[in-house]
């Protein structure tokens, strides 16, 4: 009998659905909490809501079972090899496309989930209130930013310190390296959004630049074809996937 009811409750196991054992990870920050069973933002972000002074806008969920950023990311980077492979190096261009290549391999990135991510107002407009469902994720949370992130066809790649000011004064703050476009920067906002915005003094934008977000400085496209400008659009958009330190 006792061996029948082992059975039995093995055969229980079989026919369960996959999802009564799925796990739901989520690290908040570096650290982990366990849920047995799917769970809405809200209930997610009652555990540290109180916890810290919590900037909303710069907040983030990532997918950590989902490859596809970094899929992108190698695929970015066996363009770049590609690429490099047609130029002289010591050229301009041989120098930006190295010097991209260098920062998007030091990148860590994670796909980031398309979530508005606020305690407040996930408890008060359903649509802002999504259920996370088994997997395992990161959300990082953090303070208010006092930094801006540059990347791209720059001498110094990095954070440096937010300021107001327009996106012409901001992006100009830098010091741009020879191949660099340098009439439009790339602002990927805290949120995730991609915008492409004027930089030189005849397309100047007078737009302001949230802190925590990113400016990618591309690389000057090509007089015929637009590989270049292609490429460009492809690495602003992955930087929406990075983890960085604010």
């Amino acid at each position: 009998m006792k061996r029948l009811n082992v059975l039995f409750l093995g055969a229980l196991i079989l026919m369960a659905p996959l999802s009564a054992f799925a796990q739901l990870t989520i690290l908040i920050n570096k650290q982990p909490y366990e849920f047995p069973r799917p769970v809405r933002l809200s209930s997610v972000l009652s555990v540290v809501a109180d916890s810290g002074d919590w900037y909303w806008p710069a907040a983030g969920v990532f997918n950590l079972n989902d490859a596809t950023a970094e899929r992108e990311k190698e695929a970015i980077l066996s363009e770049l090899r590609k690429l490099l492979a047609q130029y002289e190096e010591g050229s301009n261009r041989h120098d930006a496309l190295s010097g991209l290549y260098t920062q998007v391999a030091s990148w860590t990135v994670a796909t980031r989930v398309e979530m508005p991510v606020s305690y407040t107002r996930a408890r008060l407009y359903p649509e802002e209130n999504p259920m996370f469902q088994p997997g395992k994720y990161l959300l990082r949370l953090s303070g208010r930013p006092d930094v801006i992130h540059f990347s791209g066809v720059v001498e110094k790649p990095g954070a440096y310190r937010h300021s107001s000011g327009a996106v012409y004064t901001i992006a100009n703050s830098v010091k741009h390296s020879a191949g660099a476009d340098n009439s439009t920067v790339y602002v990927i906002d805290p949120m995730g959004n991609v915008h492409l915005k004027g930089a030189a003094y005849w397309n100047v934008d007078y737009a302001q630049i949230m802190p925590g977000s990113q400016i990618f400085v591309p690389i000057a496209g090509n007089f015929i074809g637009n590989t270049m400008d292609t490429l460009n659009q492809r690495i602003a958009h992955l930087a929406v996937h990075r983890i960085l330190v604010q």
